[in-house]
């Protein structure tokens, strides 16, 4: 606070005692010591509650940022989950979704269409060879 050195106390103290005189010295250095740090305390007790004003409105703060942040990522989410929604919606068609037992009839379907490619690519017949024979099969039976 005070730069104060070691000869400027020893002169504010040789000025004490010329002015007080020695018979009252001890006695007004112990009231000037009680004002001191009664002046010391209420500084520091002040500045406690400055700080931890400064501390809760801080935290307030901080509190209020990240309330925002949470509700701008939640609309984010929401607005991530209808994009989501309605592209599955319009890309499935709705007899899939509602009947369960159709699908699995697809799926059985589907593989009964793979194991057919897999034996045609067995003997080496391509399936655009095998519908060119049928073609030309029907042809001949139209033209007997």
């Amino acid at each position: 606070m005070f730069d104060v050195g070691f000869w400027e106390i020893l002169l504010i103290l040789i000025l004490a005692l010329v002015v007080i005189g020695p018979e009252r010295l001890p006695g007004a250095a112990r009231k000037a010591g009680y004002f001191v740090g009664k002046a010391r305390r209420y500084i520091e007790g002040v500045r406690s509650e400055v700080e931890s004003e400064l501390d809760v409105n801080e935290f307030k703060r901080m509190l209020h940022n990240q309330e925002v942040q949470i509700n701008e990522l939640q609309q984010q989410l929401k607005s991530g989950v209808d994009a989501v929604q309605s592209d599955i919606s319009s890309d499935i068609p709705t007899d899939i979704l509602s009947d369960s037992e159709t699908h699995s009839f697809h799926e059985e379907e589907f593989e009964g269409v793979k194991q057919e490619d897999s034996e045609q690519e067995d003997t080496g017949v391509s399936t655009e060879a095998s519908e060119q024979t049928q073609l030309s099969s029907t042809a001949n039976k139209e033209n007997s």
